[in-house]
């Protein structure tokens, strides 16, 4: 006679979290887990699994199949990281892109001031104490507010940036309306929360992004180091993002004619079906003959390559003999390797010390698309600029190009 099932859950340790969790079976006969709240053996915790009891002895054993709309925005924050991680894929390598981290620390203030609040509990004037404790930091801890402020960045998000956070806060609440883990009605009252309007918010504003002197520009890039040097100069020729460009390897480049040209199967709009094609002058192509490689796999840019090159100028301008034990100092397991090509931040830590040295304002590698595209715009007109940089519509590319002042005046001086 096979032994009865327990109708008890146990009372045990989530591994992935370090909370406590059980498992039961629903009305329906769906086994289900529920992560508790607060630390595993917490008094907190203990009373939700004493409540979770109380439940299943009221219903013979199993919660109701509604229980689901009982979950707290922990456990629907849960819920959802697993469909992001599933749903956000690079749809080549099929791993997951920076969208599931963005998510991820958009949804970490939510998490901590309303983690054991029932989701389906979750109104506006929640969602706009969330937003206020965004635009303030208060959030925080005061560790990491110190740790933010021991590294210069600001404590409280931007009025951009946290717009788009409490968007992402409302997506999560649109997935579980939409797979009925909450009445709709919780996502329809965030809805009616509009965005922080500028001016009107006391929110902190960014700085928009305009192009760079050419002059700082020049400056700059013969400071750099020789490869982050060509591939600023590659951003300024091509128009293209600085991931584009650093990831590119020698068969994504087709030499057949006068023009080079890459189609790239990763890039910023490859999820929405677009295509990207950069296109390379005679000036790129001088730079990219320097890096062309055998090794297929091999990127075009490589930050080991350009440690080296450093250490043989380093070496080379050294004026007095190198001794024995200087001849090679490099460590068999060191700690910090470089990667196998460079991101934005690398490059943009190499253009501020660069900045620095030179006593000149600094900019962020992002504006040297923007740059670029004022520059085709100047030359060769809005459409021009706009087959360069791969835009859809042209409303994007003159956001991009910015006004012209020098345009402007130049007009002004013969009409006005």
């Amino acid at each position: 006679m096979p032994r009865p099932r327990s109708t008890i859950p146990t009372y045990r340790k989530h591994s992935a979290t370090g909370r406590a969790a059980v498992s039961f079976y629903r009305a329906d006969g769906t086994r289900t887990e529920v992560v508790l709240p607060g630390k595993y053996g917490s008094a907190e915790s203990k009373a939700e699994y004493e409540r979770l009891l109380s439940q299943l002895r009221a219903n013979g054993g199993r919660l109701p199949t509604d229980h689901r709309q009982d979950l707290s925005v922990d456990e629907l924050v849960l819920k959802f990281m697993e469909h992001a991680n599933a749903y956000y894929v690079d749809p080549v390598t099929k791993e997951p892109t920076r969208e599931v981290v963005t998510c991820r620390d958009s949804l970490r203030p939510l998490c901590r001031l309303y983690g054991n609040t029932p989701a389906a509990e979750f109104g506006p004037l929640a969602f706009q104490a969330l937003r206020t404790a965004m635009v303030s930091g208060s959030w925080m801890t005061d560790g990491e507010r110190a740790n933010r402020t021991k590294s210069h960045q600001a404590i409280g998000l931007a009025r951009t940036t946290a717009n788009r956070q409490c968007g992402r806060v409302k997506q999560l609440f649109k997935w579980a309306a939409s797979n009925e883990l909450i009445p709709a009605t919780v996502f329809h009252g965030l809805q009616s929360v509009s965005g922080l309007r500028r001016g009107r918010s006391g929110a902190r504003e960014t700085e928009p992004v305009v192009p760079v002197d050419a002059e700082i520009v020049d400056a700059i890039v013969r400071e750099l180091p020789p490869i982050t040097s060509d591939i600023v100069r590659l951003l300024l020729l091509t128009g293209a993002r600085v991931g584009e460009i650093c990831q590119l390897k020698t068969p994504d480049i087709d030499r057949t004619g006068s023009a080079w040209f890459a189609t790239l199967d990763k890039h910023k709009t490859a999820h929405h079906g677009h295509t990207r094609t950069i296109c390379f002058g005679p000036q790129a192509q001088l730079i990219l003959n320097r890096y062309l490689r055998a090794d297929p796999d091999a990127h075009l840019f490589s930050p080991a390559e350009q440690n080296r090159q450093i250490d043989e100028q380093k070496r080379a301008a050294r004026k007095t003999p190198v001794q024995p034990s200087q001849q090679c100092r490099k460590k068999s397991k060191p700690r910090r390797k470089p990667g196998e090509w460079f991101d934005h931040t690398t490059i943009n830590n190499a253009i501020r010390r660069a900045a620095k040295r030179l006593g000149v304002e600094r900019f962020h590698v992002h504006q040297l698309r923007h740059t670029a595209a004022l520059n085709i715009l100047r030359e060769h007109g809005a459409e021009a600029a706009r087959s360069v940089l791969g835009h859809k519509q042209i409303n994007m590319t003159l956001h991009y190009s910015g006004i012209d002042l020098e345009k402007a005046k130049e007009v002004m001086r013969k009409i006005g």
